[in-house]
């Protein structure tokens, strides 16, 4: 039996299997207006929003807050979103808490809040938003060990994830069940990842987490998403689309189809089948809304590593010293910020001369530095061997 065997039980009971009901509702722009129509729309489809907020709940507004990086730049949940979700929870006389832990930031975050136009939607709902790192933390058991979870995630009636469709680095794509990630505070996700190194065994600590605050209602915010090196150093895709679910995987299934990527072929789905929560035997996802097949997109750039999965693994194996793909600071882009050496969870990393310098043997290419860079410094830099026969 070994360490990710579903015999081990978690502190919370493992839910149902849980393919459900999804709204996909084509959503323009970013102005009030049409992102309310929108919502509006997905709530006539999979149910009014008193199904989800009672009045008086506690409610965790979970957006993206992955880097200080301004909205347009699609590396975060857009504000509008936020702010329409929150007038929704106060409608219908619910309490926001509105919060998120960005890798590698500390317990001011109020930059990270302007940056992105967070603090400026709270303000305008009549909130502050919270910082998981000065709420205390819950150590809870889990296969392989233990994850470490913010109690403003943990001490609240029920959640909203606002997750935002982007690429990855080393999961291929995120979206609404990576996002509670987000709930594992700071400096701590950079040790996970050296726990959890390759995209299954990582998306397996993913999936720990996710067990343990599972929302209630699942946001995605597809109206601008990002393509190629996401989730931080992609390029901004105008998907123009909401989509609104109860479940994340459900959520995270149609988003792939979305972007024409074979969920199937997704780490996180992999380790959601390895514990029981999902299964593809079960029945066919329900799309209400728009439709899948007129919003769907079939050029859209996945990350530069992915190119290796399209290689035989004993071509592969054979010529690893020709064929690579690894992480490259930029000189001319680099601020010297050192955020990527403190949070490289391999320590493989070090400032010289006012650059990072990346030490190979011990790079396990996780993305952990392209994804909490500020400057998008970090490139991928890909041999010609593997430009050539991927």
């Amino acid at each position: 039996m070994n360490n990710w065997d579903l015999r081990l039980s978690l502190s919370e009971p493992i839910p149902a299997l849980s393919n459900q009901t999804t709204a996909l509702i084509r959503c323009r722009d970013y102005s009030a207006q049409s992102v309310k129509i929108a919502l509006r729309r997905a709530f006539d489809a999979i149910g009014s929003p008193e199904r989800f907020i009672r009045p008086g709940d506690r409610v965790l507004l979970k957006p993206n807050m992955l880097s200080a990086k301004e909205p347009e730049r699609a590396v975060t949940t857009h504000p509008q979103i936020i702010e329409a979700m929150g007038e929704i929870v106060l409608d219908c006389r619910g309490k926001i808490v509105l919060g998120d832990s960005p890798a590698g930031a500390g317990r001011d975050l109020s930059y990270f809040w302007n940056k992105t136009g967070i603090s400026a939607a709270a303000k305008r709902l009549g909130i502050e938003p919270t910082s998981f790192e000065d709420c205390g933390i819950k150590s809870i058991a889990a296969p392989g060990g233990f994850v470490c979870i913010s109690r403003a995630a943990l001490d609240v009636d029920s959640i909203i994830n606002l997750p935002k469709l982007k690429t990855h680095l080393l999961t291929r794509m995120t979206g609404a069940v990576k996002n509670m990630f987000g709930c594992v505070p700071g400096y701590r996700k950079a040790g996970m990842h050296h726990q959890a190194p390759t995209p299954l065994s990582f998306s397996r600590l993913v999936i720990s987490v996710y067990q343990q605050v599972i929302p209630a209602l699942n946001v995605m915010d597809a109206v601008l998403a990002m393509e190629g090196n996401g989730p931080s150093s992609g390029s901004p895709r105008h998907l123009g689309a909401i989509l609104v679910a109860e479940d994340a995987l459900t959520v995270d299934s149609v988003a792939a189809s979305l972007v024409t990527i074979d969920p199937k072929k997704l780490p996180i789905f992999q380790a959601a089948v390895e514990r029981g929560l999902w299964s593809w035997d079960s029945d066919p996802i329900v799309v209400l809304g728009d439709k899948l097949d007129e919003l769907r997109v079939t050029n859209f750039r996945v990350p530069d590593l992915s190119r290796l999965e399209r290689i035989p693994g004993f071509v592969h194996k054979a010529l690893q010293k020709v064929i690579w793909i690894k992480p490259r600071a930029d000189q001319i882009a680099c601020s010297s910020c050192s955020a990527c050496v403190d949070n490289c969870p391999e320590q493989a990393m070090v400032m010289k001369n006012g650059i990072p310098k990346i030490d190979y043997k011990l790079c396990v290419k996780c993305g952990c530095c392209d994804e909490i860079c500020p400057e998008n410094a970090i490139q991928q830099e890909i041999s010609l061997l593997a430009r050539l026969i991927s």
